[in-house]
């Protein structure tokens, strides 16, 4: 049997990741990135890069853009012209709305998005893991062709997803917004709180640490997608401070019936949101 050719762009967290769940059994894999740190990490290692990004997209069947937002349409432009004709083009991206990833109508034609739904508050090819997808889901946008569905599918599959939504792109960036980058700000702001307050980080918990361990990530990470989509994102921030005056209200009037109905509607959310056995 034939391996097919996987060309991964962009070898940080995602690409990284894409690049050591494809055994060599599965898959004939060449990565590129515009790094030359996460490169050398990744030949260290015994992964096939190249070093200009042509020598990635030669004979592809299918490549994986796994970039930060800003240079996506870049990346999905040279994939266009330097990869096969009958490649299908996939992206990670946190957003997948056109004009959020600045695309103009030809390469938006070829590329797809297909985002998962994990990661990491780290960067780069040393926070990369085997592992880093499985079970997790991956949103895939329901504009699709059949052959682009069927390499979508055996990707993520082949990395370890365990299920696959599909969405428009529109559905998709709303949903983000809410799960992703409304908890990267949350925990920002409440860590910049404990900064503002002078305490002790070595002082806090296990639950402290949990609930702002998405501060560590870096502005970088964030800045293009927090640009991206700011009147989706206004309106889950609005519906956050909303929660926030709710209890700080009911507190000041010790109304301990609306705090209980806050605390049962939070727990029972959280308790549906563990994994299904």
């Amino acid at each position: 049997m034939t391996l097919p050719n996987v060309a991964v762009v962009g070898l940080g967290c995602i690409g990284g990741s894409i690049v050591k769940a494809l055994a060599s059994d599965v898959a004939r894999v060449r990565g590129w990135s515009a790094s030359p740190e996460d490169c050398a990490m990744a030949r260290a290692l015994g992964h096939r890069v190249p070093d200009a990004l042509d020598g990635a997209l030669a004979d592809a069947d299918i490549v994986v853009i796994a970039v930060p937002v800003q240079v996506i349409a870049e990346l999905a432009a040279r994939a266009r012209r330097g990869a096969p004709g009958a490649a299908a083009i996939l992206h990670c991206g946190g957003v997948q709305s056109r004009e959020s990833l600045h695309l103009d109508e030809a390469t938006h034609a070829r590329i797809l998005g297909t985002h998962p739904l994990a990661g990491s508050h780290e960067s780069g090819f040393g926070a990369a893991r085997a592992d880093l997808f499985e079970g997790c889901t991956v949103s895939i946008e329901s504009r699709r062709s059949a052959e682009q569905e069927r390499w979508a599918k055996w990707l993520w599959s082949c990395a370890g997803a365990a299920r696959i939504d599909y969405r428009t792109a529109e559905e998709h960036d709303v949903l983000m917004a809410w799960i992703s980058h409304l908890p990267q700000l949350a925990s920002t702001a409440l860590a910049a709180t404990f900064a503002a307050g002078r305490v002790d980080p070595q002082s806090v918990g296990p639950g402290a640490r949990d609930t702002t361990r998405l501060a560590a990530s870096a502005y970088e990470q964030w800045v293009s997608l927090l640009k991206a989509r700011p009147v989706v994102l206004d309106e889950a921030l609005v519906q956050l401070e909303t929660g926030i005056s709710s209890i700080r209200d009911a507190l000041r009037r010790g109304d301990e019936q609306a705090l209980r109905t806050i605390w049962d509607s939070a727990r029972e959310w959280r308790r549906a949101a563990e994994p299904q056995a």
